[in-house]
Parts: structure tokens; C-alpha cells; sequence
């Protein structure tokens, strides 16, 4: 018989997990969701998507790295009165992707691609809670929406979210044995690729080589498009402003402490140090390739946002994808417990951020990350959890 402590815990959790989630709700709404429903433009989808979709639409799409062109639909929109504008980092994929929404009023365009994001959000959830029952599920919701950076993506209208889901939903269809689709839904990762680059190569590593090879066909025909759309020359300047970002760090709001690169600086012992830890991702995923693709997919995650030469606040969002995953694999007690500091520290940024009390988050949460990759090296693969478990659907069919 199932004890009935179980369920009370559950219960207790969802109820406090719930409330964590009103009350960042509230403050986010009260704060950034105030100010871009009374400033549209300054979002995230308006200053960097909408304005790149209407230079493609508008002046040519190989005239999007085009500063002079930036500027004429910029001040098209209204100038600096209607939004910021400063030359963008996001690969011409973005830019398609906001097409359709260009052609709106950007009032209605935001509101739309709000309404989407929400919506994948809890598609998100619903892929990757740890449980079949609704009560579960609520939880992961409300644990999600608990955390700032979440809720900061969507408030933005961060591309992030469609790159996650797609990771999310990569991962359920390799559960389901559709690897080929998987790799398909892998290509999102042109849209942010510092997010989760190492996650393909970890599947290369535990033997997914169709899903691998899927997603190299895809992005090799998207860089393909790419180029011949917006040309070498604006490719060269979008991989120039790539560089400069990883370079000038707070100068393009790109937080410090959230990287190794960040913490060390450059120079030949950072970057040795960011190769070895690339080399211990691969080699944790591949030592947990009989367990399954749950802790291998965790790792690329993780170490990819240890790698990275740059993030934003809203990016560490990518954690919870990771934790969420991760749950869904063989993990001891030393695990849950990391993975549960690691939600406890983006719970704590969530309402210090990084300023006065919260200047030793960054590295601690780093420090984190690391300690989930050298846990997961230790633990002893099971064979048991590499078969897919069942899901509702399959259940009731």
C-alpha cells in the first residue's frame, strides 16, 4: 500500500511551489510587464525580431546586418521615443521565424508571439515533468513559474522559449524511438546556439547518429538559405558582432559571473579550461549511455552554458530544462540534492539578482553546474532506465 505521506508532500510542495509562483508573477508583472505593455518596443521581439523581419521584408534579407538599413526601419517605428535600437546578434533563422508577425501592428505582432510563447511554455512543461499525474504536472508549472528568468524570457519575448520547447520536445521523441524527428527539432538551436550546442555531440557520443545526422542536415540547409539570403558579407558582420559581444561582456548587458569565461577572463588557461570541461561533458554522457538519454541530454545542456563566451539573464532558464530532464534518469540521492541546490540558487537570483546580496550567485550556481557534471561522472549507469517509460497516452491506449 502507498503511504499517505507521499501524496501530503506532494500536495505541500505544489501548494508552496504555487505560491512562489504568484508572487513572482506579480512582481514581474508589476515591473518589466508593466513597462512593455505601456512600451512595446522595448521588448526583446520588437527591437530585435520585429525590426529585423521588416529590414528582410522591407529593404532585402541581405541587407540585414545592414546598420544604415536597421536605422531606416528603426526610425520608421518611431526612433528612439518607440524602442532601442543597437545592431543585433540573432542569426537570419530569427528574422524568418518573425516574419509573419511583421506584417502586424507590432502592438498586435507582441501580443501574438506572447500568446505563443505561453503556450509552448506549458507544452514545455508537459513534456518534461518528472510524473503522469496532474498533480505533478501543476508542480513542474508552478516550479517554473516561480523562477525570473522564465518569466523574464517571456516578458521579453525571447526566442529562447521556442529553442527550449524544441529541445523538450526533441527529447520526448527520442523516448518514443523517432530519431530522425528528434534531429529535425534540433535545427531550433540556430536560434540561440549557445544555450545547448554541446547536446548534439553528446548524442553523437551514446550512439543517436541519425538524430545527429538529421540535425547536421538540417542546419547545413539553414545555413544554406542563410547564406544565400543574406549574403558573406553580412554573414561575416553578424560573426564579428558575435565575437565582440562574447569580448565587451556588460557593455552588451551580458552578465559576467554566469560563465567560465566570464569568471576567468580570456586567454590560453581559460580556454583550456573550457575545452576540458567540453571533453568531460562528452565523456559523462558517454559514460551514462546505458542509462538512457535523459542525464546525457542534462550534461550537453549544462555544460554548454558553462562553455559559452556569453548569456543573458533569461538564458539560465536553460537550467530548469536540464534539472527537468535529469529527473527522468537514474540519479541518487547526491544527485537530487545538487539538482535541488541548483533550483534553490535560481530561486534566490530570481529576487537578488546579482547585485549587493546577491554578488556570489554567479559563481556559485557555476561552481553548481560543475559539481551536477563530476555527480553524474560518478554515478553507475543503469540499464533499466534505458527504456522509455510510458506515457499517459500510451497507457490508456
Amino acid at each position: 500500500m502507498r503511504s499517505p505521506a507521499r501524496p501530503t508532500a506532494q500536495v505541500l510542495i505544489l501548494v508552496v511551489a504555487a505560491a512562489l509562483a504568484l508572487n513572482q508573477l506579480r512582481a514581474t508583472a508589476a515591473t518589466w510587464g508593466n513597462f512593455i505593455l505601456h512600451h512595446p518596443g522595448f521588448s526583446d521581439f520588437s527591437s530585435c525580431f520585429y525590426l529585423m523581419a521588416r529590414v528582410g521584408l522591407h529593404l532585402g534579407w541581405s541587407r540585414l546586418y545592414d546598420l544604415g538599413a536597421q536605422r531606416q526601419e528603426w526610425l520608421a517605428l518611431g526612433g528612439p521615443d518607440a524602442m532601442p535600437w543597437f545592431p543585433t546578434l540573432l542569426a537570419p533563422p530569427v528574422a524568418w521565424l518573425a516574419a509573419p508577425f511583421a506584417l502586424l501592428p507590432l502592438p498586435v505582432a507582441l501580443a501574438c508571439w506572447t500568446a505563443l510563447l505561453v503556450g509552448l511554455l506549458f507544452l514545455g512543461c508537459h513534456l518534461v515533468a518528472p510524473g503522469r499525474s496532474r498533480l505533478a504536472r501543476w508542480t513542474a508549472v508552478c516550479a517554473t513559474l516561480a523562477l525570473f528568468p522564465v518569466l523574464f524570457a517571456v516578458v521579453l519575448g525571447d526566442v529562447l522559449i521556442v529553442e527550449l520547447v524544441a529541445v523538450a520536445a526533441a527529447w520526448w521523441f527520442l523516448r518514443q524511438r523517432r530519431e530522425v524527428v528528434a534531429g529535425l527539432l534540433l535545427t531550433a538551436l540556430v536560434f540561440k546556439p549557445q544555450v545547448a550546442i554541446l547536446v548534439p555531440f553528446a548524442l553523437l557520443v551514446i550512439g543517436y547518429w541519425r538524430t545527429v545526422l538529421s540535425w547536421a542536415a538540417g542546419s547545413a540547409g539553414i545555413a544554406a538559405i542563410a547564406v544565400a539570403t543574406t549574403g558573406l558579407d553580412g554573414m561575416h558582420a553578424w560573426a564579428l558582432r558575435i565575437v565582440a559581444a562574447a569580448a565587451a561582456g556588460p557593455e552588451v548587458l551580458v552578465p559576467a559571473q554566469f560563465t567560465i569565461q566570464g569568471l576567468l577572463g580570456h586567454g590560453v588557461g581559460p580556454f583550456v579550461v573550457r575545452c576540458l570541461i567540453v571533453v568531460l561533458t562528452l565523456a559523462v554522457a558517454y559514460h551514462q549511455r546505458a542509462s538512457g538519454i535523459a542525464l546525457p541530454m542534462a550534461v550537453g545542456l549544462v555544460g554548454s552554458l558553462l562553455v559559452t563566451p556569453y548569456l543573458h539573464d533569461q538564458d539560465l532558464a536553460t537550467l530548469l530544462l536540464a534539472g527537468g530532464i535529469a529527473l527522468h534518469g537514474s540519479l541518487d540521492q547526491g544527485q537530487r540534492r545538487i539538482l535541488l541546490a541548483g533550483y534553490l540558487l535560481l530561486l534566490a537570483i530570481s529576487y537578488w539578482g546579482f547585485d549587493g546580496r546577491g554578488v556570489l550567485l554567479g559563481p556559485v550556481l557555476v561552481v553548481t553546474e560543475f559539481a551536477f557534471l563530476l555527480a553524474a561522472w560518478r554515478l553507475v549507469a543503469s540499464p533499466a532506465a534505458a527504456a522509455p517509460r510510458e506515457f499517459p497516452s500510451q497507457a490508456a491506449a
